[in-house]
Parts: C-alpha cells; sequence; structure tokens
C-alpha cells in the first residue's frame, strides 16, 4: 500500500510539474496571422500555431494605442492595467518636504524669487503647449511603441521637475519671511505678488502632473488570465479581437484580428460517415442438376468477389498532432448492400486540418448466412422438392476499408478576459 501511494504520488508531481503557462503575444500594430507568437518564442517556427493540451494559455495584448482605441476580445472589453508597484514610486518623488526644500534656498534665491517664479510660469505655459502637441501626435497613431514611452519619460521628469520647483518656491517664500534677516530683501507688494504667483504655479504644476500621470501611465499590456482546456474534446482555441475608435465610439473595420490556436497531444472524438469494403457478406449458392437420374443437386457457390459495398458511420479517437496527417482509431457500424448489420473496429489516418477524410481498415464483424452443417460447396446432395439450398446464420469475422468525411467541424473554445 506504501509503495502504491508512493507511485501515485510521484506521478501526480511529474502531472504538475509538466503543466505550464504559455503565453501567447499578440502586436496590435500589424493584426495578422504572423502577429501572435508565444512569449517565449517556442513553437515559433512550427507549421500551424499550438499548444499542448496539458497547459494553460494567456492571451497578452502589447503595442496597442489606448489613448485612440479600447479593444475588445470576443466582443469583451478589455482593461489596460497600470504597473503600481513601479509608478507609485515614480509618482511619489515630486515631494513638498519643506525640510528638504529649505536646504535648497539662501539669500540670493530669496531675492530673485519674484523673476524666477516669473520664469517658471512661462515655462509651465510652453509645457501646456507640449502636453497637446504630444497628446496629439500619440493619439493619431495606430499603437505606440518604445518611442512613446521615451518621450513619457522625458515630460514626466520635465513635469516633475517643474512641479518640485514651484513647491520648493513656496517654501523658500516661507522660510524667507521668517528670517529677519532677509526681511529688507523684498518689498510687501513683491512678497505679495511673489505669494500670488506661487500659488497659481503650484496649481497649474500639480494639475499638470496628476492629469499626465493619470492619462498616459498605463502598462499597454493586457494579460487574460491562464485558461486550462485539458481534457476537452476540441481542436483549437479561437478568438478575435476588434478595436473601436474612441472619439467616434465606432468599430474599426479594417482591422481583422481573427486567431487560432492548434491543440496538441491527448485524444480528441469525432464523428465521420462514408463508404466501406467488407470482406464478410452474404454467400449466394445455387442448386445445379446432374446428369444422372438421382434428382440429387449439385451445391454451386455464386462467385461475388472478395468484398462488398457498405455505408456507415465511425466514432474516431484521433491523438492530435501538429500535422496535416494524424493517426486515429475507430469504432462504428455499417449496412452492407442486402441491409446486413455489421460492426467494425480498426486504425487509419485522418487527412486534413480543417475539413477532414479518413482513411482506415480493420476488422469487421457480423451475422451472414452460410451453408448448413454437413453441406459444402461443390457436394452433391438430396435437395428434396424444394430444391434450396439449406443455410444458417453465423457470426463472423472479417476485414474492411473505409473512406469516410469527418462530420464534426473544427471544434474551438474562446479566450475571454475576465
Amino acid at each position: 500500500m506504501k509503495n502504491f501511494l508512493l507511485l501515485t504520488s510521484i506521478a501526480f508531481s511529474c502531472l504538475v510539474h509538466a503543466q505550464k503557462t504559455r503565453v501567447l503575444a499578440l502586436d496590435l500594430s500589424t493584426p495578422t496571422e504572423k502577429s501572435l507568437r508565444f512569449e517565449d518564442g517556442e513553437g515559433d517556427s512550427a507549421r500551424w500555431l499550438s499548444v499542448r493540451s496539458a497547459d494553460l494559455i494567456s492571451l497578452k495584448l502589447i503595442k496597442g494605442n489606448p489613448l485612440k482605441y479600447s479593444y475588445r476580445i470576443n466582443g469583451a472589453p478589455i482593461t489596460l492595467f497600470m504597473n503600481a508597484d513601479e509608478w507609485n514610486r515614480l509618482f511619489s518623488e515630486p515631494s513638498d518636504n519643506k525640510e528638504a526644500f529649505a536646504k535648497q534656498y539662501d539669500a540670493a534665491t530669496y531675492e530673485s524669487l519674484p523673476k524666477k517664479n516669473e520664469k517658471l510660469e512661462k515655462r509651465l505655459e510652453n509645457l501646456e503647449i507640449t502636453l497637446d502637441r504630444f497628446e496629439l501626435e500619440n493619439t493619431n497613431k495606430e499603437s505606440l511603441d518604445d518611442d512613446f514611452k521615451k518621450d513619457r519619460a522625458l515630460l514626466f521628469d520635465t513635469l516633475k521637475q517643474a512641479n518640485y520647483e514651484a513647491h520648493a518656491n513656496k517654501a523658500c517664500l516661507e522660510q524667507g519671511m521668517n528670517n529677519p534677516e532677509y526681511k529688507n530683501l523684498l518689498s510687501e507688494e513683491e512678497k505679495a505678488k511673489a505669494e500670488k504667483n506661487i500659488k497659481s504655479n503650484i496649481d497649474q504644476a500639480d494639475k499638470m502632473l496628476k492629469s499626465f500621470e493619470t492619462k498616459y501611465f498605463f502598462s499597454n499590456e493586457f494579460y487574460t488570465l491562464p485558461m486550462e482546456h485539458q481534457g476537452k474534446n476540441i481542436d483549437a482555441i479561437e478568438f478575435t479581437v476588434k478595436r473601436v475608435n474612441k472619439e467616434t465610439n465606432a468599430e474599426d473595420e479594417t482591422f481583422t484580428g481573427k486567431y487560432k490556436v492548434w491543440i496538441t497531444g491527448g485524444m480528441k472524438i469525432d464523428i465521420s460517415a462514408g463508404v466501406f469494403l467488407t470482406s464478410l457478406f452474404d454467400k449466394e449458392y445455387e442448386a445445379r442438376d446432374i446428369s444422372d437420374d438421382s434428382g440429387n443437386k449439385e451445391i454451386v457457390l455464386k462467385n461475388r468477389g472478395n468484398y462488398d459495398f457498405a455505408f456507415g458511420s465511425t466514432i474516431n479517437t484521433n491523438f492530435r498532432i501538429n500535422s496535416w496527417v494524424q493517426p486515429q482509431l475507430s469504432f462504428g457500424a455499417v449496412f452492407t448492400q442486402n441491409q446486413k448489420f455489421q460492426l467494425i473496429l480498426g486504425g487509419g489516418i485522418i487527412l486534413g486540418r480543417e475539413e477532414r477524410w479518413i482513411l482506415s481498415g480493420g476488422l469487421s464483424m457480423g451475422v451472414v448466412d452460410r451453408l448448413a452443417d454437413r453441406f459444402q460447396a461443390g457436394g452433391i446432395y438430396d435437395l428434396g422438392t424444394s430444391g434450396q439450398v439449406p443455410t444458417i446464420k453465423q457470426f463472423k469475422f472479417g476485414h474492411f476499408f473505409g473512406i469516410t468525411y469527418n462530420l464534426s467541424k473544427v471544434n474551438t473554445i474562446s479566450i475571454k478576459p475576465k
């Protein structure tokens, strides 16, 4: 019992460790089949993009433009999330710590505050123009790349510096007004004007920085939750990605993103129907007169060939591989030309991907007519006044060949964002 539990535990551990999450990265800047790749690069050179049946799958959208478009996966809207851990640190850098600012000023700095405030006011006005240009330029792009990130970082640093300077000027003014040594450096009129300008600059700098943080800091990457498909009777995972113009709220008809990822490994069950050749069929006999006057007749086997036509369907269990040709096992039933029912069991190959033909062969079994006991073909017997050849029904085995068409279309499941 202990050995059994140990082996079970090892097998379960192997199964858990064998399963992994595969991340599919979709480049939204070029919505074609080639835009979809595995993030780790593994399997990109395969004939079809495929994932093992045991693996989880997650979708990552990259290089979109959330400033211009909203995106939908299979009709469901998605959200581009912020990297909070990284950006909270960046947002906290512009500080209004007065002790830190107090170290920044001296008498000359205090005396030059009116001019510094005027210069900062003009810088903030120019920054507003720069922000409008930045928004217009990036809103008109189809996708945002690394250049957007670089420009965003530079502009963010500039805004932080202006914000820092505005708060530093406030701290400098407060410290100077409370310092008896500096009381005659600025007139009351200059102090009042500086105080007013500083408040205006701080309000403007804070507003611009907060707006920039809220509007432009997004990861521009979206991950769906890992989806499990093990044990599901599917051929592929399918999804569509569409984008909607935020300004017009209209779907972009030029953006066509329909993707399919095939499943490999494990087994898939389908149903097919078609024609068969079976070696198992009724044997027909005739009674022929002989030359003597005994009244006996010779039993002669009619030559019907080696095979009979049949029509039927099979349940196919195939082994999913990334190929046009896949092995399969089949079990089903057929009816011969004279409406005899037979069971068939065999194997074969599936040809095709979307439309699938199956070539198969194997064992056939059923009840067929045979000569009654003690009678043989070629023998001479007294068949009585009826002259009928006596037959009985027997369960026999034979073989078959078949060609069928898969009645099941490609069975898919969809990725849904959560």
